[in-house]
């Protein structure tokens, strides 16, 4: 539809679309590299990712894990790149909300047949779906045990568990309507998104896997100051300059490790014995 691959120099020469292919002429710089590291950092610290790292068989399956994972989102990344690009061409006028450019493509006349179309409409419908499932599942279950659970600890696990659906029905309706009247963008809600994973979960889960160090109060502290700048950070002069992303980073691992090096060592057996056995070489 929008001319094969040869639509590329023309879409490289029109006037409208020439600045796409200079340095930071689409995007700001500053704002590529935090949303590039922002949308990546999250796939390593998400706890839904997480889970999904404890069920590798070991070793060997997490190497190859890495390299299958790293050759697949550089493809689909590579494929997004030429989509916007075709779009420009596709679409008449101005693109204003870059949100609507594939809807757009899904329901313009020539680029896709009809039933193309609603595939590709329910694809992206059950791809959505496959990903927020499994966010309410842990942001009920995480309500539910790590702070409801707190002070009024379920008698029973047949309790658990409707408490568990409930918070799964609420969280789903403040979601929904969240997305009646969105704050932002995909590119931008998924940047904060990845910016808050990093910020709040990156110090525990990094420095607490190979620094011996570390405490409750260090997570704690760390997760509250990299909060601070992620939503203060714009009405600093700087921000045009620098994502919000990397501020936040940087406070959040400083007052990690400040706080636990302020504290007393964690001494248990179950620290030390975890931490001798990484010592140890495996064999497999």
């Amino acid at each position: 539809a929008a001319g094969g691959l040869g639509a590329i120099e023309a879409i490289r020469q029109a006037p409208e679309t020439s600045h796409l292919f200079t340095w930071g002429g689409g995007v700001a710089v500053p704002t590529l590299f935090g949303v590039l590291v922002a949308g990546t950092i999250k796939f390593a610290v998400e706890p839904r990712q997480l889970s999904r790292f404890y069920a590798l068989e070991g070793a060997q399956a997490t190497r190859t894990g890495m390299l299958v994972s790293t050759l697949t989102f550089t493809a689909v990344y590579s494929l997004l790149v030429p989509v916007g690009l075709y779009a420009r061409r596709v679409i008449p006028g101005n693109i204003e909300d870059t949100d609507l450019v594939v809807p757009t493509l899904l329901a313009t006349e020539g680029v896709f047949s009809s039933l193309g179309a609603a595939f590709l409409l329910v694809a992206m419908v059950a791809a959505a779906m496959s990903s927020l499932d499994s966010v309410l599942l842990v942001m009920a279950s995480t309500a539910e045990r790590d702070i409801v659970g707190l002070f009024r600890p379920p008698s029973s696990d047949a309790a658990a568990l409707r408490a568990t659906r409930f918070y799964v029905a609420v969280f789903a309706l403040v979601t929904a309507v969240i997305a009646l009247n969105p704050p932002g963008g995909i590119v931008t809600l998924t940047a904060l998104s990845g910016s808050l994973y990093g910020a709040c979960f990156l110090p525990a889960i990094v420095l607490g896997l190979y620094w011996r160090r570390g405490s409750g109060a260090a997570v704690i502290g760390s997760y509250a100051a990299g909060l601070v700048p992620l939503f203060l950070w714009q009405y600093t002069p700087w921000a045009a300059s620098l994502h919000q992303v990397f501020p936040a980073l940087v406070l959040s691992l400083l007052t990690y490790v400040g706080i636990s090096m302020a504290g007393p060592t964690v001494q248990t057996e179950r620290v030390a014995h975890l931490f001798e056995d990484s010592a140890k070489p495996q064999s497999h």
